[in-house]
Formats: C-alpha cells, sequence, structure tokens
C-alpha cells in the first residue's frame, strides 16, 4: 500500500466520533460508533430489518456540556472495587520491596548491598505494563469552543442496518459567538491571510523546486526579495505589471487567493523547465505539470504552490507545508471558493493543464463547523479523553472521472454550460481528489454518499 502524508488525516473506526453544526440549523448532527458489546437493547422483531433501526431508549451514548461518553458510567460498587484493588497492588508492592530488602540483608549480612533503586528504564516498563492492564469500560472526548445543550437531544437513532452507527441531533452553541452564514467572497477574503503572506515574504530569500524531483526553478544568482500581487488574477487584466516587483508570490488582498508563484523568466532556470505549445510548464526532469505563461505577458510565468515547493528565510520555511493537513486543505479550500466566485457557479470541473476532466466538485454548503475523532479509554469520570477541537469547513459534493465518465458525462465534456471550468497542474488535481476521498472516510458510512456523488469537506480554518 502505498503510504502518503494525507495517512494522518485518519479515518472512520471503532468508536470515532462526528460532531457537525450548520449556521442554517438550530440543531447539530452527532455520530458516535458504538461497538457491539456497548450496546444494551436490541431490536424488537419487526425492526430487524429496517434501514434505520428506531430504539424506545438508548443509554449507552451520554452527552454533557462539552462531553461525549459511551458505556455505562462507573456504579459506586464497583468504584469501591477499584480502590480496593488499587490498595491491594500497591501493598504487594511494598511486600515485594521489603521481602527483596531482607534476602539481600541474609544473604551479604551487610547493609551495604541493598538493591539499587529503580532505574528510569525499570520504571517506564513498569508504568507501561499498568498501562497495558488497564481495560476501560468507558470511552469519551471532551469538545472545545462549543456548548452542547444536553436538554436538547432529541431523534436518537442508528443510522445503519448493524445498530452500530448512533446518532442524534442535538443544539450546540459557540462560546464566543454564534455562527453567521457566510457568502462566498465572505469566505474568500477569510480564508486569505494577508498577515500570513505579509509574515512569508518578510523571511526573503527565496527558493522554488519541483515538489516531486526538487530540480531548481527560480535562479539563486541574484539576492532577491519577495513582493505581493493585489491578486492571482491581477497579470490577467492590468497593462502595468512592470510596476510591480519583477517576481512575486500570489496574492494578498480581497478577495482572492494566493495560489501561484509568479516569477519573469529571466528568473527561471530555462534548462530545468519546458514550456510546451499551449504555454504550459513541465519540469525538465521529471516532466511533472508546474504551471503556464501569462498570457498578456509571455515573460511572467505562474507556478503552482502544490506542484512546486516555494520556501523562504535560511531554515527554508515552505510557504505551503504539504505535511500540514489542514494548511494543505486551506489552501485547497481557496482554490475551489475562488473558482466558484470567479466563473459565477457552485459547480466547478477540475482539469489537468492539458484539458483532461478530473473531477467535478459541486458546492454543497458554505459554511459548517465539524469535530471529529476517536474516543479514548477513561480511568475516571474526571478525565477528558479524546479532545476534539471544531473547525469550519466547506461541504462538497464531488465525482472523479474516468476515461469513459469523462467523455459521456455533458459536465466534463463542456456541453453543460452552468459548470465552471479550473486548470490546475496535475499534482495539484491528485491532491485535492485524495483531500476529499480521506474526508469522506473520516465521515460517518450513512454520510459519504448522495446519489452518484460522495460527500467531502475541506478545512477552511484552524479554529471557528
Amino acid at each position: 500500500m502505498i503510504k502518503s502524508p494525507l495517512d494522518s488525516f485518519g479515518e472512520w473506526t471503532d468508536m470515532s466520533v462526528f460532531l457537525e453544526m450548520k449556521p442554517r440549523n438550530d440543531l447539530a448532527s452527532l455520530f458516535v460508533d458504538v461497538p457491539p458489546g456497548f450496546r444494551e437493547k436490541q431490536p424488537a422483531p419487526e425492526q430487524e430489518n429496517r434501514k434505520t433501526i428506531k430504539y424506545a431508549d438508548i443509554n449507552v451514548v451520554n452527552v454533557t456540556d462539552n462531553f461525549i461518553r459511551i458505556g455505562a458510567p462507573p456504579t459506586p460498587e464497583s468504584l469501591l472495587k477499584r480502590e480496593k484493588e488499587a490498595e491491594q497492588s500497591s501493598s504487594n508492592g511494598g511486600v515485594q520491596i521489603k521481602k527483596q530488602r531482607d534476602r539481600s540483608l541474609s544473604t551479604s549480612g551487610s547493609p551495604k548491598s541493598l538493591p539499587n533503586s529503580p532505574t528510569k528504564k525499570s520504571q517506564k516498563k513498569q508504568k507501561k505494563s499498568e498501562k497495558s492492564d488497564f481495560k476501560p469500560t468507558r470511552f469519551g472526548a471532551t469538545v472545545r469552543d462549543v456548548t452542547i445543550k444536553a436538554s436538547t437531544l432529541c431523534s436518537p437513532t442508528f443510522a445503519d442496518g448493524a445498530g452500530r452507527i448512533f446518532m442524534c441531533k442535538v443544539n450546540v452553541e459557540p462560546i464566543d459567538s454564534p455562527l453567521i452564514q457566510k457568502t462566498a467572497h465572505r469566505l474568500a477574503v477569510d480564508v486569505c491571510k494577508k498577515e500570513k503572506l505579509e509574515e512569508f515574504a518578510a523571511k526573503a530569500h527565496p527558493r522554488i523546486v519541483c515538489a516531486r524531483c526538487k530540480l531548481g526553478i527560480l535562479s539563486e544568482e541574484y539576492i532577491m526579495t519577495i513582493g505581493c500581487l493585489p491578486d492571482d488574477d491581477f497579470l490577467s487584466t492590468t497593462q502595468s505589471a512592470d510596476f510591480y516587483c519583477r517576481d512575486s508570490c500570489g496574492a494578498a488582498c480581497d478577495p482572492d487567493n494566493y495560489a501561484n508563484s509568479i516569477l519573469h523568466k529571466l528568473s527561471v532556470l530555462e534548462e530545468n523547465v519546458i514550456v510546451d505549445e499551449k504555454k504550459n510548464i513541465k519540469c525538465a526532469g521529471c516532466k511533472c505539470q508546474l504551471g503556464r505563461v501569462q498570457k498578456n505577458h509571455p515573460d511572467l510565468y505562474t507556478f503552482n504552490h502544490i506542484a512546486t515547493l516555494m520556501t523562504a528565510g535560511q531554515k527554508k520555511i515552505p510557504f505551503v507545508d504539504k505535511l500540514n493537513m489542514s494548511q494543505l486543505s486551506i489552501y485547497m479550500a481557496q482554490l475551489v471558493l475562488n473558482g466558484c466566485e470567479g466563473q459565477t457557479s457552485m459547480k466547478l470541473v477540475i482539469r489537468s493543464l492539458d484539458k483532461v476532466p478530473y473531477m467535478l466538485v459541486w458546492l454543497l454548503d458554505s459554511y459548517v463547523v465539524i469535530a471529529n475523532g476517536t474516543l479514548e479509554g477513561l480511568k475516571n469520570e474526571e478525565e477528558e479523553g479524546t479532545v476534539l477541537t471544531p473547525f469550519p469547513a466547506i461541504k462538497l459534493l464531488y465525482k472523479v472521472f474516468n476515461n469513459s465518465t469523462a467523455a459521456s458525462d455533458p459536465r466534463a465534456n463542456g456541453e453543460d454550460t452552468s459548470v465552471g471550468l479550473i486548470d490546475l497542474p496535475l499534482p495539484c488535481c491528485e491532491t485535492l481528489i485524495e483531500l476529499l476521498l480521506r474526508s469522506s472516510l473520516r465521515s460517518p458510512p450513512a454520510c459519504r454518499a448522495v446519489g452518484q456523488f460522495f460527500v467531502g469537506y475541506l478545512q477552511i480554518d484552524d479554529r471557528i
């Protein structure tokens, strides 16, 4: 199996939890995976063949202001039993130490041969054995930055035929401010962090290489600084490109994002790039698509930040860290939001630079808040378990094309004029597809598809 940096994105597994909030809805959707050992109530015979199994009362999932728990809470008897077992184990340990000391004294006849104090290695082994011996019967998670109104919980049910994925509706409110529906324009403004771009530009000493084979693209013959264009499409409309710095990394202001680096061809190592007849730029080493030549300004080359790696400063800090899942997702969300606004369409076909369609994305919800993770075992009721930090995201329907579907689907072959088109280097297309597929695997199985489309999401900020 091919390993990817996106493997850390995770997937839906035992005891996973998924919380989704929407500004338009008063109630959020909560999904919790409940393994068979935690289910205390079996469905009635007449409900066994139904797709959705409803229960009269479900007491295996507990929800409070900031906590989500599964498993019955410990009874006073079980707590007392745990305390006795802990005391007994500690006293047994003391007896064993005393016996070892007595044995040592009797053997040597002198207190000089007392056993050495336990080393750090032995202490780690002891802690590890104690941890492995712990078998929790209760699992939980803590949700940050929001308050769950447990009294509003309603419609408890199981969202799958096996009666394993618990689902309910509950009111969840952010602590700082209420959720507000945002337009694509407002989202583009919020997602584009001008301060981040300026901070990166201030590091100076830019370097640009092919992300795949690391072949150098930007000449380091001269000392360079990094400048900021007003937006990514600025050079397509202006006639005064010479007024700005010769080389620039992306955009810095409303309403666009900073998807590309703009370099003058005199700053590019021409022997390391190939410009084809369609003005697309490829790496001379691995033949990977990197960007394109500006139509209005043929002396300016545009390089995508996913297909290339741009760093700055002596420590070579990357502008888009491809190992940082949230940063990578935010970058892709910028591409989608900017495309929707620029093409005035909620449906976009993502194509490579040679016009081959790879996927269709459909902006379903422009602003949702999601918290997900996996419940952890609890030793007591005071433990937090997994800490879930809700983050804002855009929710998308998407469809990946193959050769046959791309030829027959009117949205892919250009027959549907209501669909916008975005042309990106192939590595960027592949990363977007993988990100959305990973987000679908992180969602509950019952929520992964709608008709012929998959459902995915892209993070747009670290926190709400």
